[in-house]
Parts: structure tokens; sequence; C-alpha cells
């Protein structure tokens, strides 16, 4: 899985899970495309983000497992956080699997990790650039694995597999990231790859697949073995793709938040049985990435983990009901202003009226909010308990600098808007991206990855929208649905489900609003509020603008003991209520 148990890489292709929960929706019939099968076959998942149990709100996507952490209630609702997600975890089948960003931003997960993950897996969890301080000795230890070889049991290919993440710099001080580069120049990695009796490379991470850390993997390993296949796995950045290296290595991005799971296979490995000449032969690389079949995925296993998770969601009153949400709102459907967005809703309706300090009561506030604190789309219809956390999973309060001039308040947001800069010399920023400050998807085109083809796949039919035609036709027995059309360095058949293309619009960085507006004229002052996570970034950006203030010691807590997520419930409770 990703970034919280990475990406997962399942081999072989056992038998998978069908996760229909009592309240999920019927599935919808599409047309499908064949699977390719090969020599070795693989199953991929990566940033599940703890959706379990499927998409409950949306009738195209059942499936099986969960980035893990901080995405959805079934995770985060627990206390201690996860207590119910790493059992269901621990039933499944996993040959490797590493660790992503969400896992280390706190202490308690990454120890979670260490003490209960790691051991559930043990040797299959690989951490390739990731220590963490041991909770009883305080020694700086790898947090699992340095790498993993193994041979597979029917075909005897001899694989050696490593686990990367990203160059990810804000994780908690008992953890340590070494940079991907970095490592690849280690003796441990360099007396890895030397080893002639491979078969395969497999490298698995938290690490988008077009990206400097896996160029840097790729070329060591290339300096080394100029014909051993290489098999990439990738995440991070929540949206599907394939990237070729050259003729023998691929990478494989599965989506996100369990509405993929993606399919590889390869054929014309050289191995000890079969004695290929590997730099007389290329390997064929098929992808895909994969809806359920509800008549042949279920095992007798799988419906018995459905059980466990729908008894996880009773224990923790998942459906729980709040409100009901009278229209569908979009993160990236519809452009950010307009009136079925999920942004423009919280800057117009949500953050004026729900931001109210009584300390500064009567004071006007511009809040700045960055829109990678929403992490889904808020469907039409019941708004529950899991909703919350599927819609923003974090915890993250308000944090206020007093009697700023507004003026400058909007100019801290316009260069927190700026498309991706790096920040150096900063109090506390170096390294950090803007493209941190939204959501995953949307930093892409930083990786050189079009955003026309991040279409995500939607669940509501006969919505107008921009559509293409697909090069397969109408299916006379399906309706073709709006949804996730892969186009990739391996052709335009990369999902096995049939969709029609939606529309992906740019977000901004954040988004700002003001409370207590008076008329056409702003007021002259403001206090400038903004989400605690983004500190860094205001702190930079008041530097730009010259302020004159140091963001970490002159700033205050802002509605003490109040999260984002407390204001959300409210308002749903005071503006959507309805009867069930």
């Amino acid at each position: 899985m990703a970034s919280y148990l990475n990406p997962l890489v399942i081999l072989s292709l056992v038998s998978a899970v069908q996760a229909v929960q009592p309240s999920a929706p019927d599935f919808v019939a599409a047309p499908l495309r064949e699977l390719k099968w090969g020599q070795i076959n693989f199953l991929h998942t990566t940033d599940t983000h703890g959706w379990l149990a499927g998409h409950l709100s949306e009738y195209e996507y059942q499936s099986l497992l969960g980035d893990r952490v901080e995405g959805n209630g079934l995770y985060d609702s627990s206390d201690p956080k996860g207590i119910y997600t790493s059992e269901i975890i621990r039933q499944q089948q996993i040959d490797v699997l590493s660790p992503g960003n969400h896992e280390l931003y706190k202490k308690s997960t990454s120890e979670a990790e260490y003490r209960i993950t790691v051991p559930n897996f043990r040797g299959h969890y690989l951490s390739s650039n990731v220590d963490i301080y041991d909770p009883e000795t305080g020694e700086l230890v790898e947090l699992g694995p340095r790498f993993r070889k193994f041979t597979t049991k029917n075909q005897g290919i001899r694989i050696t597999a490593f686990g990367f993440l990203f160059d990810f710099t804000r994780n908690y001080n008992n953890t340590v990231v070494h940079p991907v580069e970095e490592v690849v120049k280690e003796p441990w990695f360099k007396h890895a790859i030397q080893d002639q009796a491979v078969d395969l490379f497999l490298v698995i991470g938290h690490v988008p697949v077009r990206s400097k850390e896996y160029d840097a993997v790729f070329n060591e390993i290339r300096a080394s073995h100029p014909d051993t296949p290489i098999q990439f796995f990738g995440g991070h950045l929540h949206i599907r793709d394939c990237h070729q290296f050259d003729s023998k290595a691929v990478g494989l991005a599965s989506g996100r938040f369990m509405e993929t799971i993606g399919f590889a296979s390869i054929s014309g490995l050289s191995t000890e049985r079969n004695k290929l000449e590997p730099s007389m032969v290329d390997p064929i690389f098929e992808r895909s990435h994969t809806g359920l079949n509800e008549s042949t995925f279920p095992t007798e296993h799988g419906r018995n983990v459905s059980r466990l998770i729908q008894q996880s969601r009773s224990a923790l009153k998942l459906d729980e009901i709040y409100g009901c949400v009278p229209e569908t709102l979009w993160m990236s459907r519809s452009p950010h202003t307009a009136s079925n967005n999920i942004y423009a809703w919280l800057q117009r309706e949500v953050l004026p009226s729900m931001l109210d300090d009584t300390s500064r009561k009567g004071k006007p506030a511009f809040v700045i909010f960055n829109t990678g604190a929403i992490r889904f789309d808020l469907f039409k219809g019941q708004f529950n308990r899991d909703s919350v956390y599927i819609i923003s999973p974090f915890t993250s309060g308000f944090r206020y600098l007093k009697d700023i001039a507004y003026a400058e308040a909007e100019q801290v947001l316009n260069v927190l808007n700026q498309q991706p800069q790096i920040f150096t010399g900063a109090e506390g920023t170096t390294g950090l991206l803007l493209r941190a400050l939204a959501p995953p998807e949307q930093a892409a085109r930083d990786y050189g990855i079009d955003l026309a083809r991040l279409h995500r796949a939607e669940s509501i039919l006969n919505i107008p929208t921009s559509q293409h035609p697909m090069s397969v036709g109408h299916d006379s027995e399906h309706e073709i649905i709006p949804g996730y059309t892969t186009t990739d360095d391996l052709g335009a058949d990369g999902d096995d489900t049939v969709h029609s293309m939606i529309e992906f619009y740019q977000i901004p960085n954040c988004i700002g609003a003001l409370t207590l507006d008076g008329g056409s004229a702003p007021p002259e002052t403001v206090d400038l509020v903004y989400i605690d996570f983004i500190q860094p970034y205001v702190s930079f950006a008041a530097d730009q603008v010259g302020l004159g203030v140091n963001v970490s010691q002159d700033s205050e807590v802002y509605m003490p003991s109040t999260s984002f997520t407390d204001l959300l419930v409210q308002w749903v409770k005071t503006h959507w209520g309805c009867s069930v």
C-alpha cells in the first residue's frame, strides 16, 4: 500500500477478496478488457489510506485493503488509531511492502509501524532508506530490512527486492529518511546488487515512478546489470501511471484509495530453469488497473475479512449520520470557483461562518486554507462519521497573526499559490515545496506528467462532462460511464474497465476566506489565520511579503482545542440536517 503501508506487491496473483459491505452500493456492470498473464504476475496497491471497506458512496468501486493511515474512519477514528486496520491488513498475503510519508508524520504512527506492522510481515516489510529510534533502547535502527532476496515457487524466478520512500523531510524527529540518491551509493546497496544470480530486480516504494529518486535507483542497478529486467512499483501522487525506463525496466503507479488494483505481468525472463540469454531477449511487460468481478473474486477467507471490516465499522459507529449533503461537491472535476466545487463551498460558506475566536470578538479574520487538507469529494446523500475522516482526516487546528494589513494578508496567499517553488533559506523551510500544499495528484505536472491524463473515476451517471470517445467504441450491453482512462508510456489501454473521460481542473495550493465581511470595502487590518500544518510555508511567505514578524514566535492558537473537522461537523449539523 502506500503512504502508510506503502506500495504493496502480491506475487503470483494470489486469490483476492471482495470487500463488499452491507452499506455498499451495488456494482455497475461495465465493459472489461482482458488481463494479459505472464511468466510472473503482480497485484499492487498504493496510497490506500484506510479505504479497506471500499467506496461505500460510489457504486463503481468496491475493492480490498487499505494507504493505511489518515484518510478513512476505519483507521483514523479508533483510539489509538489503526487498532482495527492492523488486524485486517495482517490477514492479507503480502510479499513485499514499504512505508509511506504518512506513517512518519507522527511519533505514535511510526512506532506503531515498528512495533506492529513490521513484525506482522517479518522480512517482507522493506525499508531501504528509513530508520527509526527504537522506543525502548533509543538506538537508531532500520525500520525494516533494507532488501529481500527470494525465489518464486512455481517459476523459480530469483528476485532481489528493495523498498524506498521519496526524499521526505517533514517526518517526526524519531525517524530518519535518508536521501535515495545517497543510499544507492552506500556499500550495502552496492553489495546487494552485485549478485549476478538474479533474474529480476523488484523496486517498490512510496515514490513517483517518474522521479529523480527512481532514476537514481535505475541508473545504479543498470551500471552493474545492463540486461537484467527491473520492475518498479510507485505511488504518492494518487494517480495511475506507467513509465518505461528502458526496454527492460518499467514502473507502475496504481492510483489511490482502493479505487485501483494494479496488475502487472512480465514474460521472457531468463531463469535457471529456462536458460534464456538475457542480453538477447527483451522481456514483455504488461499492465492494467483492475476492478473486481463479483462472481470470481470472493474466497472464504475474503468473506471473513469483509465481516471483520464490517464489525470494525460498527464498533467505531462510522455509519452515525450527522446530516445529508444536498448536492455532490467535487475537488477537481469542476473549477475551484464553481458552485459545485468543495473549495468554493468552504470559501464561501463554511470558513467565514465558523471561524470565530471569542478572544478576538468583532475582529475580521483572513483565513488561509491549503487545498491538500481536503482529500476527497463530498457526495450527495448521508454525511456520517466516516465522511468526516474521508473528507479531511487530519487533526489540524488553527493559528493566527494579529492585526495584519489586509492587503499584506492577501499577498501571503498569492505567494503560497505560486507554482512550484522550492523554499530555501527561510526559517525551517529548506527543501519544502509549495506543491505539498495541494492534493498529491495536483503535483503530477511537476514530475512531467500531463494532467490531461489524470481523469479520476467518479460515480455519477449522466453528468455533463467534456467526454472523449474510447477507441474501443460503445459497448452494446453496458453504458460507458465516466472514469479512469489511463494513457501512459505503454499506450492507451491502461485500464481493464472501459470508461469515458472526465475533465480534470487544476486547483490552487491554498484558498482564502474573509470573515465578518462588512460589504464592498475590505477591512484595513485582519487576523491572519491559517491551518497549523502550513506554518513553515506561511513563515516563508511572510518573509517574502515583508510582514516583519517571526511567525513561529509571534503566532498564537486560534480557537483553542478546535480542529477543522470539529468545525466541519458543526456546520453540517447546523445546515444540512435530515431525517433518515
